[in-house]
Protein backbone atom coordinates (compact mmCIF):
# COMPACT_ATOMS: atom_id res chain seq x y z
CA UNK A 1 0.00 0.00 0.00
CA UNK A 2 2.98 2.11 -0.20
CA UNK A 3 2.93 3.44 3.13
CA UNK A 4 -0.57 4.88 3.02
CA UNK A 5 -3.64 3.32 4.28
CA UNK A 6 -7.15 3.46 5.20
CA UNK A 7 -7.66 1.23 8.17
CA UNK A 8 -11.80 0.90 8.17
CA UNK A 9 -12.28 -2.40 10.43
CA UNK A 10 -15.98 -2.63 12.13
CA UNK A 11 -16.58 -0.68 15.02
CA UNK A 12 -14.78 -2.18 18.32
CA UNK A 13 -12.40 -4.11 16.24
CA UNK A 14 -8.89 -2.33 17.43
CA UNK A 15 -8.15 -0.03 14.75
CA UNK A 16 -5.85 1.70 17.78
CA UNK A 17 -3.86 -1.50 18.27
CA UNK A 18 -3.42 -2.19 14.58
CA UNK A 19 -1.66 1.75 14.45
CA UNK A 20 -0.29 0.99 17.55
CA UNK A 21 1.57 -2.36 15.94
CA UNK A 22 2.81 0.04 13.18
CA UNK A 23 4.40 2.41 14.92
CA UNK A 24 5.87 0.25 17.39
CA UNK A 25 7.67 -1.44 14.25
CA UNK A 26 8.80 1.50 13.21
CA UNK A 27 10.04 3.03 16.20
CA UNK A 28 12.13 0.01 16.87
CA UNK A 29 13.44 0.36 13.22
CA UNK A 30 14.11 4.49 13.58
CA UNK A 31 11.77 5.57 10.97
CA UNK A 32 9.36 7.63 13.35
CA UNK A 33 11.13 10.72 14.14
CA UNK A 34 8.19 13.04 13.59
CA UNK A 35 4.78 11.74 13.87
CA UNK A 36 1.00 13.28 14.24
CA UNK A 37 -1.76 11.72 15.09
CA UNK A 38 -4.79 13.84 14.55
CA UNK A 39 -7.90 12.88 16.47
CA UNK A 40 -11.31 14.47 17.84
CA UNK A 41 -10.71 16.34 20.31
CA UNK A 42 -12.32 14.11 23.12
CA UNK A 43 -10.04 10.96 22.06
CA UNK A 44 -6.70 12.62 22.42
CA UNK A 45 -5.76 11.48 25.60
CA UNK A 46 -7.68 7.84 24.56
CA UNK A 47 -4.87 7.60 22.37
CA UNK A 48 -2.06 8.92 24.75
CA UNK A 49 -2.78 6.20 27.26
CA UNK A 50 -3.35 2.93 25.07
CA UNK A 51 -0.17 3.48 23.33
CA UNK A 52 2.09 4.09 26.22
CA UNK A 53 0.22 1.07 27.90
CA UNK A 54 0.16 -1.67 25.37
CA UNK A 55 3.72 -0.28 23.56
CA UNK A 56 5.52 1.80 25.89
CA UNK A 57 5.22 4.61 23.10
CA UNK A 58 5.50 8.08 24.60
CA UNK A 59 3.75 10.68 23.18
CA UNK A 60 2.62 14.58 24.44
CA UNK A 61 -0.79 15.60 23.89
CA UNK A 62 -1.77 19.06 23.07
CA UNK A 63 -3.82 19.04 26.08
CA UNK A 64 -0.40 18.13 28.43
CA UNK A 65 1.04 21.47 30.47
CA UNK A 66 4.04 20.43 28.59
CA UNK A 67 3.15 21.16 25.53
CA UNK A 68 5.20 23.47 23.97
CA UNK A 69 4.14 23.65 20.13
CA UNK A 70 4.45 21.60 16.82
CA UNK A 71 7.65 22.58 16.04
CA UNK A 72 9.42 21.38 19.04
CA UNK A 73 8.30 17.50 20.12
CA UNK A 74 8.99 14.55 18.05
CA UNK A 75 5.75 12.51 18.95
CA UNK A 76 2.38 14.23 18.96
CA UNK A 77 -1.18 13.63 19.60
CA UNK A 78 -3.58 16.44 18.83
CA UNK A 79 -6.92 17.93 18.26
CA UNK A 80 -7.59 17.86 14.23
CA UNK A 81 -9.19 21.64 15.58
CA UNK A 82 -5.95 22.24 17.21
CA UNK A 83 -3.80 21.50 14.42
CA UNK A 84 -5.57 24.01 12.08
CA UNK A 85 -6.20 26.73 14.51
CA UNK A 86 -4.79 29.98 13.04
CA UNK A 87 -2.14 29.40 16.38
CA UNK A 88 -0.93 26.58 15.21
CA UNK A 89 -1.25 25.75 11.19
CA UNK A 90 1.69 26.97 9.76
CA UNK A 91 3.89 25.70 12.16
CA UNK A 92 2.19 21.77 11.42
CA UNK A 93 2.39 22.43 7.66
CA UNK A 94 6.11 23.86 7.89
CA UNK A 95 7.20 20.59 9.27
CA UNK A 96 7.91 17.38 7.15
CA UNK A 97 6.54 14.72 9.30
CA UNK A 98 7.54 10.90 9.32
CA UNK A 99 4.11 9.65 10.15
CA UNK A 100 0.53 10.86 10.08
CA UNK A 101 -2.29 8.98 12.03
CA UNK A 102 -6.20 10.82 11.53
CA UNK A 103 -8.50 9.27 13.58
CA UNK A 104 -12.02 8.99 12.75
CA UNK A 105 -10.99 10.46 9.12
CA UNK A 106 -15.06 10.49 7.55
CA UNK A 107 -14.43 13.88 9.40
CA UNK A 108 -12.69 15.35 6.84
CA UNK A 109 -14.40 14.63 3.83
CA UNK A 110 -15.51 17.54 2.88
CA UNK A 111 -13.01 19.36 0.86
CA UNK A 112 -14.21 22.81 1.32
CA UNK A 113 -13.38 22.69 5.16
CA UNK A 114 -9.93 23.67 6.94
CA UNK A 115 -9.88 20.40 8.38
CA UNK A 116 -9.85 19.02 4.79
CA UNK A 117 -7.35 21.61 3.81
CA UNK A 118 -4.92 20.90 6.60
CA UNK A 119 -4.35 17.09 5.77
CA UNK A 120 -4.40 18.07 1.93
CA UNK A 121 -1.51 20.12 2.39
CA UNK A 122 0.43 18.39 5.20
CA UNK A 123 4.04 16.46 4.18
CA UNK A 124 4.34 13.35 5.36
CA UNK A 125 5.82 10.14 4.10
CA UNK A 126 3.48 7.37 5.75
CA UNK A 127 -0.23 7.78 6.51
CA UNK A 128 -2.67 5.62 8.50
CA UNK A 129 -6.31 6.93 7.96
CA UNK A 130 -8.96 5.53 10.20
CA UNK A 131 -12.78 5.54 10.26
CA UNK A 132 -14.99 2.40 10.44
CA UNK A 133 -17.47 4.69 8.35
CA UNK A 134 -15.67 6.11 5.89
CA UNK A 135 -19.23 6.64 4.25
CA UNK A 136 -21.22 9.12 6.25
CA UNK A 137 -23.71 10.93 3.55
CA UNK A 138 -22.65 9.24 0.06
CA UNK A 139 -20.35 7.34 -1.63
CA UNK A 140 -18.91 10.87 -2.59
CA UNK A 141 -17.51 10.58 1.06
CA UNK A 142 -15.56 7.42 0.15
CA UNK A 143 -14.39 9.52 -3.22
CA UNK A 144 -12.82 12.30 -0.87
CA UNK A 145 -11.48 10.51 1.73
CA UNK A 146 -9.60 8.30 -0.54
CA UNK A 147 -8.31 10.70 -2.33
CA UNK A 148 -6.52 12.46 0.13
CA UNK A 149 -4.68 9.69 1.23
CA UNK A 150 -3.99 8.51 -2.39
CA UNK A 151 -4.55 11.48 -4.78
CA UNK A 152 -5.67 9.75 -8.34
CA UNK A 153 -6.43 6.24 -7.24
CA UNK A 154 -10.57 6.99 -8.25
CA UNK A 155 -9.28 9.84 -11.37
CA UNK A 156 -11.69 12.65 -11.46
CA UNK A 157 -14.84 12.80 -9.05
CA UNK A 158 -16.64 12.93 -12.88
CA UNK A 159 -14.92 9.52 -13.96
CA UNK A 160 -15.82 8.28 -9.93
CA UNK A 161 -19.42 8.70 -10.20
CA UNK A 162 -19.57 7.61 -13.85
CA UNK A 163 -18.39 4.12 -13.30
CA UNK A 164 -19.10 3.14 -9.82
CA UNK A 165 -22.08 5.28 -9.14
CA UNK A 166 -25.36 4.03 -10.59
CA UNK A 167 -26.87 7.19 -12.45
CA UNK A 168 -29.46 9.60 -10.71
CA UNK A 169 -28.67 6.75 -7.38
CA UNK A 170 -26.27 6.38 -4.49
CA UNK A 171 -25.91 2.82 -5.72
CA UNK A 172 -22.49 1.36 -6.39
CA UNK A 173 -22.23 -0.41 -9.53
CA UNK A 174 -18.97 -2.42 -11.06
CA UNK A 175 -18.40 -3.76 -7.51
CA UNK A 176 -15.83 -6.09 -8.13
CA UNK A 177 -14.11 -3.33 -9.97
CA UNK A 178 -14.43 -1.07 -6.82
CA UNK A 179 -13.12 -3.97 -4.34
CA UNK A 180 -9.84 -4.17 -6.72
CA UNK A 181 -8.71 -0.41 -6.35
CA UNK A 182 -9.82 -0.65 -2.34
CA UNK A 183 -7.24 -3.30 -1.90
CA UNK A 184 -4.43 -0.65 -2.85
CA UNK A 185 -5.19 1.58 0.00
CA UNK A 186 -8.37 0.25 2.23
CA UNK A 187 -8.39 -2.94 4.93
CA UNK A 188 -11.51 -3.43 6.32
CA UNK A 189 -12.30 -6.49 8.64
CA UNK A 190 -15.01 -7.54 9.81
CA UNK A 191 -16.52 -8.67 13.22
CA UNK A 192 -17.77 -12.32 11.98
CA UNK A 193 -14.25 -12.67 10.82
CA UNK A 194 -12.75 -12.18 14.23
CA UNK A 195 -12.15 -14.10 16.93
CA UNK A 196 -12.42 -11.29 19.54
CA UNK A 197 -15.22 -11.66 22.20
CA UNK A 198 -15.56 -9.65 24.74
CA UNK A 199 -17.47 -11.43 28.38
CA UNK A 200 -20.67 -10.34 29.40
CA UNK A 201 -20.86 -6.92 30.99
CA UNK A 202 -23.60 -6.44 33.95
CA UNK A 203 -24.29 -2.67 35.54
CA UNK A 204 -26.20 -2.55 38.31
CA UNK A 205 -27.13 1.12 39.31
CA UNK A 206 -28.82 1.99 43.13
CA UNK A 207 -29.65 5.20 43.90
CA UNK A 208 -29.94 6.52 47.59
CA UNK A 209 -31.38 9.42 49.24
CA UNK A 210 -30.01 12.21 50.60
CA UNK A 211 -30.05 12.80 54.56
CA UNK A 212 -31.69 16.45 54.91
CA UNK A 213 -28.20 17.48 55.77
CA UNK A 214 -27.03 16.54 52.60
CA UNK A 215 -29.66 18.34 50.49
CA UNK A 216 -29.14 21.72 52.29
CA UNK A 217 -25.68 21.32 51.29
CA UNK A 218 -26.68 20.35 47.76
CA UNK A 219 -29.00 23.19 47.58
CA UNK A 220 -26.28 25.26 49.02
CA UNK A 221 -23.37 25.33 46.48
CA UNK A 222 -25.93 24.62 43.33
CA UNK A 223 -27.39 28.16 44.29
CA UNK A 224 -24.02 29.34 44.45
CA UNK A 225 -22.76 27.84 41.27
CA UNK A 226 -25.75 29.18 39.29
CA UNK A 227 -25.39 32.72 40.88
CA UNK A 228 -21.59 33.27 40.56
CA UNK A 229 -21.98 32.03 37.17
CA UNK A 230 -24.33 34.47 36.19
CA UNK A 231 -22.50 37.15 37.45
CA UNK A 232 -18.94 35.89 35.55
CA UNK A 233 -19.00 32.77 32.84
CA UNK A 234 -15.13 32.69 33.25
CA UNK A 235 -15.09 30.27 36.61
CA UNK A 236 -16.90 27.59 34.82
CA UNK A 237 -13.96 24.95 35.51
CA UNK A 238 -14.03 25.43 39.11
CA UNK A 239 -17.69 25.98 40.08
CA UNK A 240 -18.15 22.80 37.57
CA UNK A 241 -15.79 21.18 40.12
CA UNK A 242 -18.14 22.14 43.09
CA UNK A 243 -21.01 20.73 41.54
CA UNK A 244 -19.19 17.42 40.82
CA UNK A 245 -17.75 17.59 44.56
CA UNK A 246 -20.77 17.85 46.46
CA UNK A 247 -22.38 14.68 45.31
CA UNK A 248 -18.84 12.95 46.16
CA UNK A 249 -18.14 13.83 49.44
CA UNK A 250 -18.46 16.78 52.16
CA UNK A 251 -14.98 16.43 52.39
CA UNK A 252 -13.86 16.87 48.64
CA UNK A 253 -16.27 20.05 48.55
CA UNK A 254 -14.26 21.40 51.71
CA UNK A 255 -11.10 21.81 50.26
CA UNK A 256 -12.31 23.81 47.71
CA UNK A 257 -14.23 25.95 49.36
CA UNK A 258 -11.77 27.11 51.68
CA UNK A 259 -9.11 27.54 49.00
CA UNK A 260 -11.58 30.12 47.78
CA UNK A 261 -12.27 31.56 50.37
CA UNK A 262 -8.24 32.33 50.81
CA UNK A 263 -7.99 33.48 47.05
CA UNK A 264 -11.49 35.38 46.78
CA UNK A 265 -10.29 37.96 49.76
CA UNK A 266 -11.44 40.84 48.06
CA UNK A 267 -15.02 38.96 46.86
CA UNK A 268 -17.93 40.43 47.75
CA UNK A 269 -19.31 40.04 51.26
CA UNK A 270 -22.28 38.51 49.64
CA UNK A 271 -20.05 35.53 48.24
CA UNK A 272 -17.92 35.21 51.08
CA UNK A 273 -21.51 34.30 53.13
CA UNK A 274 -22.74 32.19 51.23
CA UNK A 275 -19.44 30.36 50.98
CA UNK A 276 -19.20 30.19 54.79
CA UNK A 277 -22.87 28.77 54.56
CA UNK A 278 -21.65 26.33 52.42
CA UNK A 279 -19.12 25.39 54.91
CA UNK A 280 -21.44 25.26 57.53
CA UNK A 281 -23.34 22.59 55.48
CA UNK A 282 -21.15 20.02 54.98
CA UNK A 283 -20.17 20.32 58.42
CA UNK A 284 -23.11 19.15 59.37
CA UNK A 285 -23.31 16.53 57.13
CA UNK A 286 -21.88 13.66 59.88
CA UNK A 287 -21.56 10.31 57.50
CA UNK A 288 -22.38 10.68 53.88
CA UNK A 289 -24.97 8.96 52.38
CA UNK A 290 -23.14 6.71 50.47
CA UNK A 291 -20.51 6.03 52.92
CA UNK A 292 -23.10 4.49 55.16
CA UNK A 293 -23.89 2.24 52.22
CA UNK A 294 -20.19 1.42 50.97
CA UNK A 295 -20.14 -1.55 52.66
CA UNK A 296 -23.16 -3.11 52.07
CA UNK A 297 -22.27 -1.96 48.45
CA UNK A 298 -18.54 -3.68 48.88
CA UNK A 299 -19.71 -6.76 50.04
CA UNK A 300 -22.15 -7.55 47.27
CA UNK A 301 -19.48 -6.88 44.66
CA UNK A 302 -17.23 -8.87 46.16
CA UNK A 303 -20.29 -11.86 46.32
CA UNK A 304 -18.97 -11.84 42.28
CA UNK A 305 -15.22 -12.30 42.89
CA UNK A 306 -13.48 -15.77 43.02
CA UNK A 307 -10.35 -13.82 44.85
CA UNK A 308 -12.16 -10.83 46.79
CA UNK A 309 -10.53 -8.26 44.42
CA UNK A 310 -12.77 -5.09 43.64
CA UNK A 311 -11.73 -1.51 42.24
CA UNK A 312 -13.49 1.48 43.38
CA UNK A 313 -13.29 4.44 41.27
CA UNK A 314 -13.80 8.42 42.69
CA UNK A 315 -12.66 11.60 41.01
CA UNK A 316 -11.34 13.53 44.43
CA UNK A 317 -8.21 12.33 46.51
CA UNK A 318 -9.97 13.73 49.66
CA UNK A 319 -13.09 11.31 48.92
CA UNK A 320 -10.60 8.87 48.01
CA UNK A 321 -9.31 8.84 52.04
CA UNK A 322 -12.39 8.89 53.27
CA UNK A 323 -13.29 5.21 51.28
CA UNK A 324 -9.82 3.87 52.61
CA UNK A 325 -10.23 4.92 56.00
CA UNK A 326 -14.11 3.35 56.18
CA UNK A 327 -13.07 0.61 54.17
CA UNK A 328 -9.83 -0.31 56.53
CA UNK A 329 -11.81 0.10 59.42
CA UNK A 330 -14.64 -2.48 58.15
CA UNK A 331 -11.22 -4.62 58.05
CA UNK A 332 -10.78 -4.93 54.75
CA UNK A 333 -7.08 -4.92 52.81
CA UNK A 334 -6.56 -1.63 50.90
CA UNK A 335 -4.91 0.13 48.24
CA UNK A 336 -4.88 3.55 47.47
CA UNK A 337 -3.84 4.44 43.55
CA UNK A 338 -3.66 8.17 42.88
CA UNK A 339 -1.74 11.10 40.13
CA UNK A 340 0.78 11.62 43.34
CA UNK A 341 2.21 8.12 42.75
CA UNK A 342 5.50 8.10 40.41
CA UNK A 343 5.27 5.70 37.54
CA UNK A 344 7.38 2.67 39.63
CA UNK A 345 5.12 3.38 43.11
CA UNK A 346 1.89 2.80 40.80
CA UNK A 347 3.04 -0.18 39.16
CA UNK A 348 3.92 -1.64 42.99
CA UNK A 349 0.45 -0.97 44.12
CA UNK A 350 -1.17 -2.94 40.94
CA UNK A 351 1.18 -6.26 42.06
CA UNK A 352 -0.22 -5.54 45.32
CA UNK A 353 -3.33 -5.22 44.75
CA UNK A 354 -3.18 -8.59 42.49
CA UNK A 355 -1.26 -10.83 44.46
CA UNK A 356 -3.18 -10.06 48.16
CA UNK A 357 -6.98 -9.07 46.53
CA UNK A 358 -9.13 -6.57 48.82
CA UNK A 359 -10.20 -3.06 47.53
CA UNK A 360 -8.17 -1.07 45.36
CA UNK A 361 -9.59 2.65 45.34
CA UNK A 362 -8.68 4.42 42.55
CA UNK A 363 -9.00 8.46 41.35
CA UNK A 364 -8.85 8.76 37.11
CA UNK A 365 -5.01 8.52 37.18
CA UNK A 366 -5.92 4.95 36.44
CA UNK A 367 -7.28 5.29 33.53
CA UNK A 368 -3.62 6.59 32.54
CA UNK A 369 -3.21 2.75 31.08
CA UNK A 370 -3.40 0.28 33.88
CA UNK A 371 -4.39 -3.32 32.73
CA UNK A 372 -6.47 -4.75 35.76
CA UNK A 373 -8.12 -7.34 33.97
CA UNK A 374 -7.35 -10.05 36.46
CA UNK A 375 -9.79 -8.28 38.55
CA UNK A 376 -13.62 -8.37 37.29
CA UNK A 377 -15.68 -6.09 39.61
CA UNK A 378 -15.81 -2.50 39.86
CA UNK A 379 -17.79 0.44 41.47
CA UNK A 380 -18.56 3.60 40.37
CA UNK A 381 -18.38 6.06 43.37
CA UNK A 382 -18.89 8.93 41.67
CA UNK A 383 -19.28 9.57 38.19
CA UNK A 384 -17.87 11.96 35.66
CA UNK A 385 -19.89 14.42 33.28
CA UNK A 386 -17.77 12.93 30.60
CA UNK A 387 -18.96 9.33 29.35
CA UNK A 388 -15.30 8.49 27.59
CA UNK A 389 -14.50 8.81 31.17
CA UNK A 390 -16.72 6.59 32.29
CA UNK A 391 -16.05 3.81 29.78
CA UNK A 392 -12.44 4.46 30.09
CA UNK A 393 -13.25 3.15 34.02
CA UNK A 394 -14.54 0.05 32.60
CA UNK A 395 -11.86 -0.21 29.74
CA UNK A 396 -9.65 -1.24 33.02
CA UNK A 397 -11.38 -4.38 33.44
CA UNK A 398 -13.46 -5.01 30.48
CA UNK A 399 -10.95 -5.62 27.93
CA UNK A 400 -9.82 -8.34 25.61
CA UNK A 401 -8.04 -11.31 27.45
CA UNK A 402 -10.97 -10.91 30.64
CA UNK A 403 -12.38 -14.28 30.99
CA UNK A 404 -14.64 -13.61 33.31
CA UNK A 405 -18.24 -11.55 33.53
CA UNK A 406 -17.69 -8.18 34.64
CA UNK A 407 -19.78 -6.22 36.91
CA UNK A 408 -19.69 -2.84 37.08
CA UNK A 409 -21.85 -0.78 40.08
CA UNK A 410 -23.35 2.64 40.27
CA UNK A 411 -24.11 4.60 42.98
CA UNK A 412 -25.73 8.01 42.73
CA UNK A 413 -27.56 10.30 45.16
CA UNK A 414 -31.39 11.08 44.31
CA UNK A 415 -32.50 14.23 42.97
CA UNK A 416 -29.12 15.78 41.94
CA UNK A 417 -27.24 16.17 39.07
CA UNK A 418 -25.56 12.62 39.55
CA UNK A 419 -28.78 11.08 38.80
CA UNK A 420 -29.54 13.26 36.47
CA UNK A 421 -26.50 12.46 34.08
CA UNK A 422 -26.30 9.03 35.46
CA UNK A 423 -30.36 8.45 34.52
CA UNK A 424 -31.45 10.81 31.98
CA UNK A 425 -28.23 10.56 29.68
CA UNK A 426 -25.98 7.78 30.16
CA UNK A 427 -28.65 4.91 30.59
CA UNK A 428 -30.46 6.89 27.27
CA UNK A 429 -27.35 6.11 25.06
CA UNK A 430 -26.92 2.79 26.93
CA UNK A 431 -23.32 4.13 28.18
CA UNK A 432 -22.69 0.73 29.96
CA UNK A 433 -22.78 -1.91 27.39
CA UNK A 434 -20.97 0.85 24.25
CA UNK A 435 -17.25 0.45 23.34
CA UNK A 436 -15.10 3.18 23.26
CA UNK A 437 -15.98 3.14 19.49
CA UNK A 438 -19.22 3.61 19.62
CA UNK A 439 -19.33 5.40 22.07
CA UNK A 440 -16.88 8.05 20.46
CA UNK A 441 -18.73 8.17 17.22
CA UNK A 442 -22.15 9.52 19.18
CA UNK A 443 -20.09 12.00 21.71
CA UNK A 444 -17.98 13.25 18.14
CA UNK A 445 -21.29 13.70 16.03
CA UNK A 446 -22.30 15.94 19.50
CA UNK A 447 -18.65 17.62 19.14
CA UNK A 448 -19.72 18.73 15.60
CA UNK A 449 -22.57 20.36 16.32
CA UNK A 450 -20.13 22.31 18.65
CA UNK A 451 -20.94 21.00 21.78
CA UNK A 452 -19.10 19.61 24.50
CA UNK A 453 -20.63 17.01 26.67
CA UNK A 454 -19.80 18.49 30.04
CA UNK A 455 -20.19 21.90 29.40
CA UNK A 456 -23.64 20.72 28.04
CA UNK A 457 -24.96 19.64 31.29
CA UNK A 458 -23.34 22.93 33.63
CA UNK A 459 -25.15 25.29 30.92
CA UNK A 460 -27.94 23.11 31.67
CA UNK A 461 -27.63 23.22 35.49
CA UNK A 462 -27.14 26.82 35.75
CA UNK A 463 -29.70 27.93 33.16
CA UNK A 464 -32.25 26.16 35.02
CA UNK A 465 -34.58 28.50 37.24
CA UNK A 466 -36.54 25.45 38.63
CA UNK A 467 -36.13 21.49 39.18
CA UNK A 468 -38.87 21.07 36.62
CA UNK A 469 -37.30 23.04 33.96
CA UNK A 470 -33.59 21.41 34.98
CA UNK A 471 -35.54 17.56 34.46
CA UNK A 472 -37.41 19.12 31.25
CA UNK A 473 -33.62 20.11 29.80
CA UNK A 474 -32.09 17.26 30.33
CA UNK A 475 -34.78 15.13 28.74
CA UNK A 476 -34.05 16.98 25.75
CA UNK A 477 -30.38 16.44 25.59
CA UNK A 478 -31.52 12.70 26.01
CA UNK A 479 -33.70 12.76 23.12
CA UNK A 480 -30.61 14.68 21.03
CA UNK A 481 -28.16 12.32 22.59
CA UNK A 482 -30.60 9.17 21.76
CA UNK A 483 -30.57 10.88 18.06
CA UNK A 484 -27.15 10.93 17.73
CA UNK A 485 -26.55 7.50 18.63
CA UNK A 486 -29.76 6.22 15.71
CA UNK A 487 -27.90 8.28 13.50
CA UNK A 488 -24.69 6.63 14.18
CA UNK A 489 -26.39 3.33 14.16
CA UNK A 490 -27.63 3.75 10.82
CA UNK A 491 -24.29 5.16 9.50
CA UNK A 492 -22.56 1.85 10.45
CA UNK A 493 -25.19 -0.31 9.26
CA UNK A 494 -25.13 1.87 5.52
CA UNK A 495 -21.41 1.36 5.56
CA UNK A 496 -22.02 -2.32 6.23
CA UNK A 497 -23.96 -2.59 3.31
CA UNK A 498 -21.71 -1.21 0.88
CA UNK A 499 -18.72 -3.32 1.68
CA UNK A 500 -20.94 -6.20 1.91
CA UNK A 501 -19.50 -8.85 0.24
CA UNK A 502 -16.20 -7.05 -0.48
CA UNK A 503 -12.88 -8.83 0.70
CA UNK A 504 -10.43 -6.53 2.05
CA UNK A 505 -8.78 -8.08 4.99
CA UNK A 506 -5.59 -6.96 6.23
CA UNK A 507 -4.47 -10.90 5.30
CA UNK A 508 -4.98 -9.88 1.37
CA UNK A 509 -2.08 -7.58 1.42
Amino acid sequence: MDGKALLADEVGLGKTIEVGMILAEMHHRGTDEAVLILTPAQLAQQWQAELLEKFGLEFVCNYDDEFEGFGVHDRIIASIDTAKSDRHRSTVLARDWDVLVLDEAHYVKNEETDRYDLVDRLSYDYAFFLTATPIQNDVTDLYNVVSLLRPGLFGTREAFHNYFVENGQDTLVNRDDLQQRLRNVMIRNRREETDIDFTERNVTTTTFEPSPTERDLYEAVTNYVRGAYRESQGQKLVLMTLQKEVVSSPAALRGTIEKRLDDDEDEPPAHSDELEYILECADAVETPTKLKHLREITEEAAERVKKGRVVVFTQFRATQSLILETLREEGYTVHAFHGGHSSDEKEAIVERFEDEGGVLVSTDAMNEGRNLQFCNVMVNYDLPWNPMKVEQRIGRIHRIGQDREVYVFNVALEDTIEEYVLEKLYHKIDLFQQSVGELSEILTRLEETGRNFEDEVFERLVDADSDIELENDFDAMAVDLQEQRELADKVSDFNTGVFEGFDLGADDD
